[in-house]
C-alpha cells in the first residue's frame, strides 16, 4: 500500500470511530494548540471504550507492524528475581529489556576491574524469556564510578591515561557481550548548546556534572571522542546496532526558535559530521521524556521533519526512554491520566508514521516503579502516574493510547 492510500485508509477508520480524526494533527497545517485539541477529543472518546481485548499486548501489536516494543525495568536484579508478577507482565508486554551499564554499577573500578552481576542478571532474564537485550550506555559524562571521577578530577591525570581507560572500557564491555546485545547506546547525552562551543558538545568544565565542574571525555580526548567510541564499539561488537542517544528534542515554541529546536539542529549537525567521517552510527536514540502539561507545545510538522532528516542519512530511530511527567498537571486522577494519554498518542502518532522508527522503549512498566517519583515529584504529594500500567499493573488510558497508535502505524514488514 502506498503512503497516500495508507493515510486515507487510516483517516477513514478514525472518522468511523466518532466523527473526527486525530490524524489531521499529522496531515494538516494546524497550530500546536489545534493539534492538541484534536488529540484531546480523540482520547476522550478512546478512554470511554472497553479495556483491551483479551490476549492483546503491546509486544504483539508492535510485532504485527514489524516494530519492537520494550522497556527498562526501573528495578534492581534482586528486586526482579523476587517478583514473579512483575516478570510475567513485563515479558507479556515487552519484547526488549534494557540493561543499565552505568559506571556506578559496572565500573571501571581501577585496574580495569568490573562487576557485571546486575547486567548479567538482566541478560539472563532476556535469554530465558526470548527478549532482545539493549545496553545503555557505554560512554556518558554522568554516573561514572568514583574511581573514574577521581581520575577525571586529578590534576596529574594525563590525556594518555584517559585515552587508555576510554578504549579499554568500551572494548571490555562490548567484547564481553558481543553477539548478545541487539543495540548499544554508545554515547549518551553529549550535546549542550548552552556551553557555547561551535560543535555544541557538552563541556563539563562549564556546565558541570550534577553541580560539580571537572574535566571529562571531551576535555581529555577532544571532540573526536564520539567518533572514536563508535569505531571501537563496532570493532568489539560488529553485529550490534550502535546508537547515539540524547534528550530534550520534543517540543517547539510557536513564537520562535525554542531550546528543543536548537538541540534538534545540533543533533542533526552531529550526525552529519559523524556520517561524513564514515562513523558506524546506525541509530539515533530519542529519549522522549514527555511532559503532560506541554501537549500544546508539540508541533507535529516540525517533529516529523526532524525525523525525516535523520532518516534521510540512512540512520534508524529508536524511541529509547518513553514516559510522561505529570508533576505539573491537576491532581484529579482522571484529568491527569487523560492528559498523559494525550501526550503518548499525539507523540507516537507522528513518530510511528516514520518508517525509520524501529523500536519503542518505555522507561518503566508500572507507576509503582519509576524514576519520576524522585526526579519530578508532585508538589501536592500525590503519587505520579507517568507510565502505561497503574500501581496494581492494570492498563490505564495511556496503555490504550499507545495500543491505538501502534494499531494505526504503517507496517515495516
Amino acid at each position: 500500500m502506498t503512503k497516500n492510500k495508507y493515510q486515507k485508509g487510516r483517516r477513514s477508520f478514525l472518522l468511523g470511530l466518532g466523527g473526527f480524526s486525530a490524524l489531521s494533527l499529522v496531515h494538516k497545517h494546524l497550530s500546536s494548540t489545534a493539534q492538541a485539541e484534536e488529540v484531546r477529543e480523540y482520547i476522550n472518546n478512546l478512554t470511554k471504550q472497553n479495556n483491551k481485548a483479551r490476549g492483546e499486548t503491546l509486544r504483539q501489536l508492535a510485532a504485527a507492524k514489524g516494530i519492537k516494543y520494550g522497556g527498562f525495568t526501573q528495578r534492581s536484579h534482586t528486586d526482579i528475581s523476587n517478583d514473579q508478577k512483575f516478570q510475567r507482565i513485563f515479558t507479556r508486554e515487552y519484547e526488549v529489556v534494557v540493561g543499565g551499564f552505568f559506571g556506578v554499577t559496572v565500573g571501571p573500578f581501577g585496574n580495569n576491574n568490573y562487576n557485571f552481576s546486575q547486567t548479567d542478571a538482566f541478560l539472563n532474564f532476556a535469554n530465558q524469556n526470548q527478549l532482545d537485550f539493549r545496553g545503555h550506555p557505554l560512554i556518558w559524562n554522568e554516573f561514572n564510578s568514583d574511581w573514574l571521577i577521581n581520575k577525571f578530577k586529578a590534576s596529574e591525570t594525563t590525556n594518555s591515561e584517559i585515552d587508555t581507560i576510554f578504549t579499554n572500557h568500551i572494548k571490555t564491555i562490548a567484547q564481553r557481550h558481543a553477539g548478545k546485545v541487539s543495540s548499544w547506546d554508545v554515547v549518551n547525552e553529549a550535546i549542550r548548546v548552552e556551553d557555547g562551543r561551535s560543535d555544541n558538545l557538552k563541556d563539563t568544565t562549564k556546565s558541570g556534572v550534577r553541580g560539580e565542574k571537572y574535566r571529562t571525555w571531551l576535555n581529555f580526548l577532544g571532540p573526536d571522542y564520539i567518533e572514536r567510541a563508535f569505531k571501537i564499539a563496532a570493532e568489539a561488537d560488529p553485529n550490534a546496532i550502535l546508537t547515539y542517544n540524547d534528550n530534550g528534542l520534543t517540543y517547539s515554541n510557536p513564537f520562535g526558535s525554542s531550546y528543543e529546536e536548537q538541540r534538534r539542529a545540533a543533533i542533526l549537525r552531529l550526525l552529519e559530521r559523524l556520517k561524513a567521517k564514515g562513523t558506524p552510527v546506525h541509530a539515533l536514540g530519542i529519549q522522549s521524556h514527555l511532559e503532560g502539561h506541554r501537549n500544546k507545545e508539540f508541533d507535529a510538522q516540525k517533529f516529523r521533519k526532524f525525523l525525516s532528516d535523520v532518516a534521510s542519512m540512512g540512520i534508524k530511530i529508536i524511541i529509547s526512554e518513553l514516559d510522561v511527567r505529570d508533576n505539573k498537571l491537576p491532581k484529579n486522577i482522571a484529568e491527569r491520566d487523560r492528559a498523559v494519554a494525550e501526550a503518548y498518542y499525539q507523540y507516537l502518532s507522528v513518530v510511528l508514521d516514520e518508517p525509520a522508527v524501529t523500536t519503542i522503549i518505555s522507561w518503566g512498566l508500572s507507576d509503582r516503579h519509576t524514576w519520576i517519583s524522585s526526579f519530578a515529584p508532585r508538589q501536592d504529594g500525590a503519587a505520579v502516574r507517568p507510565l502505561l500500567l497503574d500501581q496494581q499493573y492494570e492498563p490505564k488510558s495511556a496503555w490504550k493510547a499507545v495500543a491505538r497508535a501502534l494499531k494505526e502505524a504503517p507496517s515495516r514488514l
